[in-house]
């Protein structure tokens, strides 16, 4: 996911990125420090989670990339130009958490608005929004105004505006608020076809069950800081492996594994610590050829939910 060794591949890079709200939004007397010292890069053709409790910095530092706000310290550039230039917005779409849109208007006039505004020609609009409409399954209320829309319709119209210009970073938050069941399954199919055309895509989101079905990437945000990312979540999903054994559990525990590997032991079953589930084979292997008669193997790895949990719990 965020990959150092990859520098050409990143189309989001993060440099000691640092966000204090002063003023207005603290008070005077205080001020609040949103993001500290972020430094990370994002490839491109990757779906990226961002994930935190509530008031972990998610929007703020979905802003900074989207340049939508300056940040207090450090830099981001989103298709190798700063994030607030006309060149990397060019690149960039970005779903807020709340769209909203002016009742009077059709989603296809919103499209079009949306369109002009990025500079496209009128061909161009029209072949996008094509695009979108059908990929989203906009054409029952793509002509209608949007006071008339729910908030299901409202996500959509909000994603296909991000997509106008057939972006190569995609900043998503939370962009399955509000969506059926279907529309849930739909947004999913779209952000990985997205993925396999090269775009890279960032989603905050509460929704951890939905983000394990589109990526084991992550990016955890606690008290404006990042906890754990990448590789670092995927390594910590301690796995434990369940090997049922005819008998003498205890014998080929202390003749074959390390016993800081060894979670639980009896007679006919052993409990085995797993960093790695790449690591089961060769321990299946060592266990049968210590004499090990197995009757069957079963991994336990952690969900997302778990691993949030874990990580949260581990702050607090």
């Amino acid at each position: 996911m965020i990959d150092n060794d990859n520098k050409e591949r990143a189309v989001i890079e993060c440099k000691q990125l640092a966000k204090v709200y002063k003023g207005l939004w603290a008070g005077s007397s205080r001020a609040v420090c949103a993001l500290k010292n972020i430094s990370l890069s994002v490839n491109k053709g990757q779906i990226v989670g961002l994930i935190g409790p509530n008031g972990a910095g998610k929007s703020t530092f979905l802003n900074l990339m989207a340049g939508l706000i300056f940040p207090t310290k450090g830099c981001v550039t989103v298709c190798g130009y700063p994030a607030r230039s006309t060149k990397a917005r060019n690149g960039l779409g970005y779903m807020p958490e709340h769209p909203s849109f002016l009742g009077r208007y059709s989603a296809r006039a919103v499209l079009r608005y949306h369109g002009a505004l990025l500079g496209l020609s009128q061909k161009a609009i029209s072949l996008q929004a094509d695009k979108s409409i059908e990929q989203l399954q906009m054409e029952e209320f793509i002509d209608r105004p949007c006071s008339d829309f729910s908030q299901g319709m409202k996500q959509r119209l909000a994603l296909a505006v991000a997509l106008m210009n057939d972006p190569q970073v995609l900043l998503l938050d939370e962009p399955s608020n509000g969506l059926d069941p279907v529309g849930i399954i739909q947004l999913r199919d779209v952000l990985k076809k997205l993925r396999d055309s090269g775009t890279a895509i960032v989603i905050s989101s509460h929704r951890l069950g939905e983000l394990e079905k589109l990526t084991s990437d992550y990016i955890f945000l606690y008290r404006g800081e990042v906890v754990s990312f990448g590789d670092k979540i995927a390594s910590d999903q301690t796995g434990l492996l369940r090997v049922q054994l005819v008998s003498n559990g205890s014998y080929i525990a202390e003749k074959v594994l390390s016993l800081s590997k060894v979670l639980g032991v009896s007679d006919t079953e052993l409990e085995i610590a797993v960093n790695d589930p790449e690591d089961v084979p060769d321990i299946v292997s060592d266990l049968a050829k210590g004499g090990a008669r197995i009757r069957s193997v079963n991994l336990q790895t952690e969900d997302i939910e778990e691993i949030f949990l874990r990580l949260y719990n581990e702050r607090n």
